[in-house]
């Protein structure tokens, strides 16, 4: 729409959609729009199919008509269904092939009322709105046959333009395109006499000669006919010497004002700052080299857009300043003050006497009349070749009455708001700058010599939130005090309160920039802004907003739609907004400075209260099984429900999808909440998202959060929801390999929940425990606890929680060397898993089973058990459990043939478990990849991965791993001849197997033993 390309994917829903817009208004049957998509064989379920699409359709324009600045006004396309008919009901100039149709018709008229130039004008508007091919990429034969009478149209329209620029004499310019066309269609007459008459009038009459004979040449071989009648007589008059177009302004057509006098402007620019970097953005400015020096200029306007204090004024002048020798027939600054201090914007007519009076045009000439004064400015930008910079506009209606379609000039406009509807206008939107150009500009206002630290001039830029405008304040300041050191000034911005209070420096702050936007809005404006301050993430979404504010989803949409537009807010990515951290600043000081505080404590109370219930909803989806306790009734806000019903969490995909992108902002709202005077609530959220977080191991987000949520139970004396907590603790503690830490608090949620006589809750800390005693070696200790952990959950009937227990039960006898009860324990544990549909919990038995005959050396069923977990679908599985599966695989690789894989697999392996701090992981994978260097004949290679393995899993108290990384250490030793090492290592790895009840790995260390043994005593 307007130009801009949408995120349609698929081609019958692209093919869909351009087939209503072309018959826009128009109500089209359901079998017409089959024969459309499906070329004339729709499938039996086409009906069906088409109102899948135009459902994600509906959405889609809605989405479409907001980035166009339309809302949800009675302006925004609509599909309606009127018995078996769809019909899109638009503003036809909102598409793009009826502007060009209409602005064709337009002109047409014109040119047949005898005004050329002003239908020639009009014809380039209309040729500005073709970009490539149309309905490009879609394929059938529909789509065919309507590229190609939208190419006649197309033609009919360019040629006309040609028409016109023969009648105004301008021969020469089109002889180049007649000449293309002419290869394009060798035997269409339009084309062929247009071109005669172009080349007679440029003086080329050998070349116009040959014309006619070429194509009647070519009509015969082709078509078997001669040329028409028009281009005959036309031949015949050229031959004859007489005229073949009519002068430029037929008869009775109306003059138009001659241009005004041509004036060479200010002799220079007014001083800006200097521009450092910005190159990318020059280029987008000032489009190729063809584009701003062909003859007639620059077609565009360009528009550079952006927030307070990042530059566009500083681009503006230097683009000015560089095109200057191109556009060389007057220049213009002009400041339209949008933003300026006790002071209106310009109007327009303001704007266009100010520009006439400036280019040159004396003031005795200029019309008082509105109409009359912006034709004569659009005629003046049209035909003179000048530089016109307007700077800070407020809006689109500021400028466009007095731009001309096609302008000669080249024109630069700044603002903080999106100007998207000026026709044809070229936008450039400024982001802040690159860290590198950061540190140049400030080196290039203190001086290199100050300049001596570049890691505290980062830091310095990085406060500064890398915008221009801070940089040179602060580096304006820092030069200003010679005491000062770069580290004094990093710790000056570092505060938390009152950083934007040093970004000043003489008459100029940061803060008064971003003053003179905030003022500029509507009150609902500013307080939607103020709020958005309150919020702590990253970044917020739509639903998170309006919860936030207070307001309907439709409402805020509208408040962020304008805020959008004034560049107070930024869209990253679809419906989800964020300030930057310097305007962020500023909204929670409007809010301290203004007292709004109660106005900010209920938007967070309103935004807590939409999450807990949202992210309850959404993990009640993904983990519905899952050990936990009921959110509690929390005070129902107004609107919460049409709120929740919108957001549309009504599956496990979007469940999923919502905590993905919400997750950032989830786990920076849970410490705010419990800073701003809100614990229950952040320990409310804490418990909710524990499943979550242990999901996606995000351990250290989750210690942080259960353990606050812990300490706020015990203060409130509930012991219930302590016990809770400490068991969410325990659990994070446990995959972080902080087993002491997490057997403590295990141990005391077990004591609260037996007291409380929550069974739930008993039988979820029996299980971790068995398990943080698995990872000890305390094996006997743990095979009690998940048998206790087992029972219960048989007692109440849970079935899947007696699965998680019997695949408990199977990895503690599979540690023991049972391994037909521990393979008894998964093949009970598996058909629970597949009735229950958790594909995750399925994987793990799989990968526990596939261990099993790794075990018993039946290395084929093994590989082929992981490589068939490794083929479940993309994000059915956590990153970190498929790193646990690489790891078991990379153990049934032949080596040294398969080392090159074995090694990728335990490289990409140790790259999740750190990223983790899963260091029982890390030291498993360890021990694999040193087994893997020894088979393969690096025994020293080996040895440095098994000594690492030994630190980490001493360090973490994980004995098995500890047992394993001694016998690859002595295996290593070993093959190095170090035989003393090599017996003590092993001597220790049996010794501790044997304490721990591990009689697979005591008996591998005790055959190493004996094989060294052998060595020694060959005869023996």
């Amino acid at each position: 729409m307007n130009g801009e390309l949408s995120a349609i994917r698929s081609d019958k829903r692209r093919r869909l959609l351009a087939a209503l817009a072309l018959d826009v208004g128009r109500p089209l049957s359901h079998q017409l729009l089959a024969n459309r998509l499906w070329d004339e064989e729709p499938p039996p379920s086409a009906v069906a199919s088409i109102y899948s699409h135009v459902s994600r359709l509906k959405g889609q324009l809605r989405k479409a008509a907001t980035d166009e600045g339309l809302g949800r006004s009675r302006d925004t396309p609509t599909i309606e269904s009127r018995s078996h008919t769809y019909a899109l009901h638009a503003d036809r100039q909102l598409i793009d092939w009826w502007r060009f149709v209409d602005l064709s018709r337009h002109a047409r008229q014109l040119a047949e009322n005898g005004e050329d130039i002003q239908a020639r004008t009009v014809l380039g508007r209309a040729e500005e709105i073709w970009r490539g091919e149309p309905l490009a990429g879609l394929p059938g034969s529909w789509a065919q046959s309507t590229r190609a009478t939208m190419a006649d149209q197309r033609l009919a329209t360019t040629l006309l333009r040609i028409e016109i620029d023969l009648r105004l004499g301008r021969y020469g310019e089109t002889v180049p395109e007649l000449t293309a066309l002419r290869e394009e269609r060798p035997t269409d007459e339009r084309v062929a006499a247009h071109l005669l008459v172009a080349l007679h009038g440029a003086g080329r009459q050998a070349e116009a000669l040959t014309v006619y004979p070429t194509v009647a040449r070519r009509l015969r071989a082709d078509l078997g006919t001669g040329p028409g009648e028009a281009l005959v007589r036309l031949h015949e008059r050229m031959l004859a010497g007489g005229p073949l177009t009519e002068p430029a302004g037929r008869a009775g057509a109306t003059p138009r004002p001659s241009p005004a006098p041509r004036a060479g402007g200010p002799a220079s620019a007014p001083a800006g700052r200097r521009l450092i970097g910005r190159r990318t953005d020059l280029r987008r400015l000032l489009g190729s080299p063809e584009e701003a020096v062909e003859q007639g200029g620059v077609v565009t306007v360009s528009a550079i857009l952006g927030m307070a204090g990042v530059g566009k004024t500083t681009l503006a002048l230097h683009a000015a300043h560089l095109m200057r020798g191109r556009f060389p027939e007057g220049y213009v600054h002009l400041n339209l003050g949008a933003h300026a201090v006790n002071q209106s914007p310009l109007a327009p007519q303001a704007v266009a006497t100010s520009l006439l009076r400036r280019l040159g045009v004396p003031a005795t000439t200029i019309p008082l009349d509105s109409e009359e004064l912006f034709a004569l400015c659009a005629e003046v930008l049209a035909t003179r070749r000048a530089v016109v910079v307007l700077d800070d506009a407020a809006g689109a209606a500021q400028l466009r009455p007095l731009l001309p379609p096609v302008p000669a000039a080249l024109i630069l406009v700044t603002s903080r708001r999106r100007l998207a509807e000026i026709p044809g206008s070229r936008p450039v939107f400024l982001d802040l700058l690159p860290v590198d150009d950061a540190v140049a500009l400030f080196t290039s206002v203190v001086g290199r010599e100050r300049a001596d630290d570049r890691s505290r001039i980062v830091e310095i830029v990085d406060r500064c939130g890398l915008l221009p405008l801070a940089i040179e304040i602060a580096a304006s300041r820092f030069k200003a005090r010679p005491s000062w050191t770069l580290g004094h000034l990093a710790l000056r911005l570092s505060r938390k309160t009152g950083r934007l209070g040093e970004m000043r420096h003489d008459t100029e702050s940061v803060a008064r920039a971003f003053e003179m936007s905030y003022r500029s809005l509507p009150a609902e404006q500013q307080e939607a802004f103020r709020l958005l301050g309150a919020h702590p993430g990253p970044d917020i979404g739509l639903h998170a907003a309006a919860a936030l504010l207070g307001r309907s989803v439709d409402e805020t949409d509208h408040l962020l739609e304008a805020l959008l537009h004034c560049h107070l807010v930024q869209e990253n990515s679809p419906e989800r907004y964020q300030l930057h951290d310097l305007l962020r600043d500023y909204a929670l000081a409007l809010t301290r400075d203004e007292g709004a505080g109660e106005e900010g404590g209920a938007a967070l109370r309103r935004l807590l209260g939409f999450t807990l219930r949202a992210a309850d909803q959404a993990d009640r989806l993904l983990y519905p099984r899952r050990s936990r306790l009921p959110l509690p009734e929390f005070r129902q806000l107004p609107g919460m429900e049409t709120l929740l019903y919108d957001l549309d969490l009504d599956s496990h995909e979007s469940a999923r999808e919502w905590l993905d992108t919400e997750q950032a902002a989830l786990t920076a709202l849970v410490p705010h909440a419990r800073a701003t005077g809100h614990p229950e609530a952040a320990a409310w959220l804490a418990h909710v998202l524990a499943g979550r977080l242990d999901a996606q191991a995000y351990w250290s987000e989750a210690h942080d959060m259960h353990q606050a949520a812990a300490a706020h139970w015990r203060s409130a004396a509930n012991d219930r929801c302590e016990a809770r907590a400490l068991i969410d603790l325990g659990a994070t503690l446990a995959n972080a390999s902080r087993y002491p830490a997490a057997f403590e608090a295990l141990d005391r949620g077990l004591t609260l929940a037996r007291r409380e006589q929550d069974p739930d809750a008993t039988a979820e800390a029996l299980s971790i425990l068995g398990r943080v005693l698995w990872h000890r070696g305390a094996l006997p200790r743990s095979l009690a606890l998940q048998e206790e952990a087992l029972r219960i959950r048989r007692d109440h009937g849970d079935l899947w929680n007696t699965a998680r227990c019997l695949a408990n039960l199977g990895i503690v006898q599979r540690s023991l060397g049972n391994h037909g009860m521990a393979l008894a324990a998964y093949e009970g544990a598996l058909p629970l898993a597949r009735r229950f549909q958790d594909r995750t919990f399925e994987m793990r038995i799989l990968n526990n089973i596939g261990d099993l005959h790794l075990a018993a050396g039946n290395l084929s069923a093994a590989r082929s058990g992981f490589e068939r977990v490794l083929q479940f679908p993309e994000g059915a599985i956590s990153t970190f459990d498929l790193a646990v599966v690489k790891i078991n695989l990379a153990a049934t690789l032949r080596i040294p043939e398969e080392l090159d894989r074995s090694l990728a697999l335990h490289r990409q392996a140790l790259t999740v478990f750190r990223s983790v701090s899963a260091v029982k992981h890390e030291a498993d994978a360890l021990n694999g990849l040193g087994h893997a260097l020894r088979s393969a004949g690096h025994p020293a290679d080996a040895r440095d991965q098994h000594a690492i393995a030994l630190e980490l899993a001493r360090s973490a108290g994980t004995a098995h791993e500890e047992a394993a990384a001694l016998y690859g250490l002595g295996r290593a030793e070993a093959a190095l001849g170090a035989q003393a090492e090599a017996v003590e290592h092993l001597s220790s790895s049996i010794s501790l197997s044997d304490r721990l009840g591990a009689a697979d790995q005591a008996a591998l260390a005790r055959k190493a033993m004996a094989d060294i043994r052998a060595i020694e005593c060959p005869d023996g």
